[in-house]
């Protein structure tokens, strides 16, 4: 297309404006042939207007138009209005608009009149019976916005509705991928998703054929639909997002991330997925976020709740390491009810500023509902561990065991790997709660339960049994060296003394290995058996026969 020529875009419709270099947004001016009766519709800025005379009067006279369509009072429309009532001469000239926008235009003090459209039903026959129809479109995004409709050709001159910013000037939209355009001026300059919502129920309703925006690229009649589907999801009103930022980009950012943050809320199960989809949200936009940790807050400072990067998430019970400190981070602390319960970092790979400052205004935008769902997370854990861990010591209970005693079994049969056992008891602990009292009783179960997770690997399992007696799972762990690594714990209980150095103790203990058996209750019954045995035979002994 030839832009510095006219246009045009439906049957004696023409674009008739003026393409400003390297300007994301670019303002249209549009004319109707209409002989003596011809209008002019949003004549535009002086930046534009030498352009837009020299192709207005490549197709008629200037004295042919007798109707100036000013669908609101901003300088991009109205800043030529003064230059050009003087050139055209005719006397029944006027400006079409609506009461609310003429409210403001009067003090330009033109001296044409204005045209109200709320004054004549919305609408006005041109010579020749074509009508042209008013739209209200109130709020959109003006009081007193309105839209234009020629029903000869179903073309909608839409004003800023359908606008876009374009990096790229296309008089014609190309595609579904406009939406992209009209999305970033939309959220930004309109106030709600309610008003915009509105709006398009109000331009369904006519079914154009065509849309002429002022601003952005004409719509072609299949474009049409998809893109109103599109439009009415958009969250409107971008501005309210930050006082202190202006840059569109970000706010269009933040809007973004904040909208796929809030629809997880609401649809993910848990915590860590809503941590998952958080980092990959992020990282879609800022390609160099390392990764994401998030810290609970302890008495000795913060201990590494989880860590987040393109693994995926890991929490406390996988065994992560606080990483290294090296790289720029960003930090927010999280706060609910005045106490602080942790804190949030991300680690950047010499990111560029303005990423971060990105991360930072969405991340005090959700600082809220992320620090509640942590608490949740937290409380939810520690609920979790209290049903699970034995009180006093600390160690997994039999409500644990039947789970993870049962899942053991399973592994070891599939994996044809040896898993053994071992029931543990205090001997004679009966006495020690009749002659030093509960308290040191107490004290004794608490230092047996540190001993053996001490003296135990990680991959081992150890239950609180009963009063005095503990359960050890050894996965991959034979009975010869399960025995030998229960005796060997077995001697250093012997030598050592207890409750601060009031009582010595020893243990006796049953060893068994995995033979098979179907049923928890019989492999532990194993076990038992063979710590009875030890019972029977001296006490202070590890029985595996």
């Amino acid at each position: 297309m030839d832009f510095s020529k006219p246009i045009e875009i439906a049957p004696d419709i023409f674009w008739v404006g003026y393409v400003i270099p390297d300007d994301s947004f670019q303002c249209h001016v549009y004319l109707i042939k209409n002989g003596k009766e011809s209008v002019l519709i949003d004549p535009g800025s002086m930046i534009t207007f030498p352009t837009t005379l020299n192709k207005i009067t490549s197709i008629l006279p200037i004295n042919d138009i007798k109707y100036i369509i000013l669908h609101h009072q901003d300088p991009d429309i109205v800043g030529c209005v003064a230059t050009l009532e003087t050139i055209i001469p005719r006397n029944d000239k006027v400006f079409i608009t609506h009461w609310r926008t003429e409210t403001l235009l009067k003090h330009y003090q033109w001296k044409t009149p204005f045209w109200l459209i709320d004054q004549h039903d919305w609408k006005l026959t041109l010579e020749g019976g074509r009508e042209l129809e008013f739209i209200f479109t109130p709020y959109a995004h003006f009081a007193g916005a309105f839209c234009t409709f020629d029903k000869q050709t179903k073309t909608l001159f839409s004003s800023d509705i359908f606008g876009g910013l374009t990096e790229e000037f296309s008089l014609y939209a190309k595609d579904l991928s406009y939406f992209e355009s009209v999305k970033l001026f939309h959220i930004h300059y309109m106030p709600s998703k309610v008003i915009l919502n509105h709006t398009l129920d109000q331009i369904e309703k006519v079914n154009p054929n065509l849309i002429a925006p002022q601003h952005g690229s004409i719509i072609e009649k299949d474009l049409i639909s998809p893109i109103i589907e599109k439009m009415r999801d958009l969250n409107c009103g971008l501005y309210m997002l930050d006082e202190r930022e202006s840059d569109i980009f970000i706010l269009n950012k933040t809007d973004d991330l904040m909208k796929k943050f809030f629809e997880d809320i609401v649809s993910l199960s848990s915590f860590e997925m809503l941590l998952r989809n958080l980092f990959v949200n992020i990282s879609n936009y800022i390609h160099k976020l390392k990764k994401m940790c998030v810290y609970r807050t302890v008495d000795a400072g913060y201990e590494l709740y989880y860590l987040v990067d393109k693994k995926g998430v890991r929490g406390k019970k996988d065994g992560i390491k606080k990483p290294r400190t090296d790289a720029v981070s960003l930090v927010k602390l999280l706060v609910k009810d005045g106490v602080e319960i942790g804190k949030v970092e991300f680690y950047f790979d010499n990111t560029e500023k303005k990423d971060k400052k990105l991360v930072e205004m969405f991340i005090n935008k959700i600082l809220v509902p992320f620090t509640i769902g942590f608490d949740k997370d937290i409380r939810y854990h520690d609920l979790q561990v209290k049903a699970i861990k034995d009180v006093l010591t600390g160690l997994y209970n039999r409500e644990y065991m039947n789970d993870a005693l049962k899942d053991k079994m399973i592994e070891a049969k599939k994996d044809k790997k040896p898993l053994s056992i071992s029931m543990v008891d205090i001997d004679f602990f009966k006495k020690v709660n009749d002659t030093l009292g509960h308290l040191c009783g107490d004290e004794v179960l608490k230092e047996i339960s540190e001993l053996l997770l001490k003296n135990l690997r990680k991959s081992d399992i150890v239950i609180r049994y009963g009063g005095e007696e503990f359960l050890i799972v050894m996965p991959f762990t034979d009975e010869k060296n399960a025995t030998l690594k229960i005796d060997k714990i077995r001697k250093i209980v012997q030598n050592k003394t207890f409750c601060e150095d009031k009582v010595k103790i020893t243990i006796s203990a049953g060893v068994y290995q995995y033979g098979g058996e179907d049923d928890i209750c019989r492999f532990i019954e194993k076990a038992d058996q063979r710590l009875y045995k030890a019972k029977q035979t001296g006490r202070n002994k590890v029985v595996n026969l």
